[in-house]
């Protein structure tokens, strides 16, 4: 079970959407769990340079005070639907060298049953974030698109299920999800690449339903589609409100340069993703 859950907040450069804020506070409701907020406090990296650093100070204080403004406006939006619900809310200001990496603050979720993230579709720098997250954390992610309005719920759990050792671990993370879930379907994309096991089906079924989760299974051909449209398209049919997948079977490095399910889920998906690493 999901006993405390971690949220992080983001002010710039677009702010964490009213949509995500709701999503992990009806999550928690749902689990019973305590909300855990980290509300990052930027600070502006200026160079050294006598000169350089002069011209760009005040920009930079301007730029830190917008920022600020931004959080305790998330902050305040979060704290009022926590109590308009009736969950247990804790937000914690961290001060925040901007730029920096979000691998600086992926400490705050790890002693979190689970952690929820905006999924910005802005640019490319805003995925690099996610990304950092999903490798640096050591937990469990829920994203939800930035670009949804979708409420939470879990009336249809799709699984993109491969057989990999990150798909074996979001399923494992996803059980208290996949137990409260009306309908769990797995789905496997084959020709995509060579899944070492004979009898795909049966394993992961024996597993779901020694844990009370009954689930259907179906096979995909990999066709002239990307594997990552292939799976977003099957979750979509299914009126899917969550899809639990791995997240990174290949090396990031390979993903970026060749493309790879992660990196389209992150680019196009506008459904939450349960992902793990």
């Amino acid at each position: 079970m999901y006993r405390i859950m971690h949220l992080t907040l983001r002010p710039h450069p677009a702010p964490t959407s009213n949509s995500a804020m709701d999503y992990a506070c009806r999550a928690a409701l749902f689990f019973d769990s305590k909300l855990n907020v980290t509300s990052p406090r930027l600070k502006v990296r200026t160079p050294t340079h006598v000169i350089a650093g002069g011209i760009l100070a005040g920009l930079a204080r301007e730029f830190e005070q917008s920022a600020a403004e931004k959080s305790l406006a998330l902050e305040r939006y979060v704290e009022t639907k926590a109590k308009e619900i009736g969950i247990d809310v804790n937000i914690v200001q961290l001060p925040e060298t901007w730029p920096s990496s979000a691998e600086d603050m992926t400490w705050r979720g790890r002693t979190s049953d689970l952690c929820l993230l905006g999924l910005p579709q802005a640019g490319i720098e805003d995925r690099l974030d996610v990304e950092e997250w999903l490798f640096g954390l050591g937990r469990p992610c829920l994203l939800y698109p930035e670009a949804s309005n979708d409420p939470f719920k879990l009336d249809s759990v799709v699984i993109s299920w491969d057989f990999s050792k990150s798909a074996a671990r979001a399923v494992g993370d996803a059980l208290p999800i996949l137990k409260a879930a009306q309908k769990v379907h797995v789905m496997t994309v084959q020709g995509e690449k060579k899944i070492p096991v004979e009898d795909i089906k049966s394993p992961i079924l024996d597993l779901l339903a020694a844990h009370g989760v009954k689930a259907d299974y179906s096979v995909t051909q990999l066709g002239a589609q990307s594997i990552g449209r292939t799976i977003l398209d099957e979750a979509h049919n299914r009126r899917a409100d969550m899809l639990v997948m791995g997240a990174y079977g290949h090396s990031r490095l390979k993903e970026f340069v060749l493309g790879g399910a992660t990196k389209e889920m992150l680019n196009s998906a506008r459904m939450p993703l349960f992902m793990s690493h």
